[in-house]
């Protein structure tokens, strides 16, 4: 049986990592298909929701967590710390669950794991030293990748898991107490009427109802919005126009569900996604580091194809020099036939 020491290397825990990301991705392929092939085969529409995936992808996702951190950690600060580090956020884990600090018990186990990864990636990213500007990005495109991804994570698993909806009938001039969230609506206007091109025997192509309202964040203002509900004569359907507040923290989605013009009421559905900024921050910062390893690469080319160019030159310079040497003693070879057949006569 082989020690531990002998399998947990930087090799085998990128392979892992590999492994473990690919079942990931084509569990969220095979996820994002059936519906696809369900109704290419049955002619059944079925729908699959953020439940289906969570489930799915719960197990693939902490597995891909911990096989990041080691492998972070093993080749800089060594195996028995990156082990160390490890264990302290399964403990965390433990502790987590045991006297859960978070609503959720999908955030209860993740998070201390998700903290050990993201003190992985900040250790490695202070702990890289490389002599050129190609390494130095090397080093620094592939952890901001690294840091995108906890970054990411971190955004998914909150954002899906302590997501919190609701809706309520509003009148005008009243307001909607949505308590779990923190929020109240108060709509100050309710306006209607058919807008657009004129349409079959409209005056419009569609009938608008505009709703203005303002927002109360336990109970002092903080924002004003508008939305739309649009019934569209040509298409025969109804869609909306929403309000979004993207903060720091959390997202604040409001949309109305129906408006009911005579009773001067709308329906609104409203939403709170927390850490979406985490999400979309995650998001951009994979992509540049994707940029500077491209960088890195170019800079890298850049530098081969000069040193293949001086090293074209010098050979080139050899080689005449070379050809210098053969004639100069092919000179004085033939001068010295003339001397020898001159004393000869």
């Amino acid at each position: 049986m082989k020690k531990l020491s002998n399998v947990l290397t930087v090799r085998s825990t990128m392979f892992a990592t590999v492994s473990v990301l690919v079942i990931l991705a084509a569990l969220i392929a095979m996820g994002l298909l059936t519906p696809f092939i369900v109704r290419v085969s049955t002619g059944e529409e079925i729908l699959l929701d953020a439940a289906y995936f969570n489930l799915r992808a719960a197990l693939p996702t902490l597995a891909l967590v911990i096989l990041l951190t080691l492998c972070l950690l093993i080749g800089s600060a060594g195996k028995k710390e990156s082990l160390i580090v490890l264990g302290l956020g399964t403990a965390g884990s433990v502790l987590s669950v045991a006297f859960s600090p978070f609503s959720s018990l999908p955030v209860n186990i993740s998070f201390p794991l998700l903290a050990a990864a993201f003190f992985a990636v900040i250790y490695r990213l202070l702990s890289s030293k490389e002599k050129t500007l190609k390494g130095t990005l090397r080093k620094t495109g592939s952890h901001i990748v690294h840091l995108g991804v906890v970054l990411l994570l971190i955004g998914i698993i909150f954002s899906t898991s302590m997501k919190l909806e609701d809706s309520a009938v509003v009148p005008l001039g009243e307001a909607g107490t949505f308590k779990s969230m923190g929020y109240s609506i108060q709509v100050t206007d309710i306006t209607s009427g058919i807008e657009g091109e004129p349409y079959g025997g409209y005056s419009g192509s569609a009938y608008v109802s505009t709703i203005n309202f303002d927002v109360y964040k336990w109970g002092q203002p903080f924002d004003s919005g508008q939305i739309r509900y649009i019934s569209d004569f040509k298409w025969q359907q109804s869609y909306t126009e929403t309000y979004i507040h993207r903060g720091l923290l959390e997202e604040l989605f409001v949309a109305p569900k129906s408006v009911d013009t005579e009773a001067q009421t709308v329906e609104l559905y409203v939403r709170k996604v927390p850490f979406m900024t985490s999400l979309w921050g995650g998001f951009y910062l994979m992509v540049l580091g994707v940029l500077v390893l491209f960088l890195s690469d170019y800079l890298a080319g850049k530098e081969s194809s000069r040193e293949d160019s001086l090293s074209g030159t010098h050979s080139s310079e050899r080689g005449s020099q070379v050809n210098e040497y053969k004639n100069e003693n092919k000179n004085k070879s033939e001068s010295k036939k003339k001397r020898a057949s001159k004393k000869n006569v």
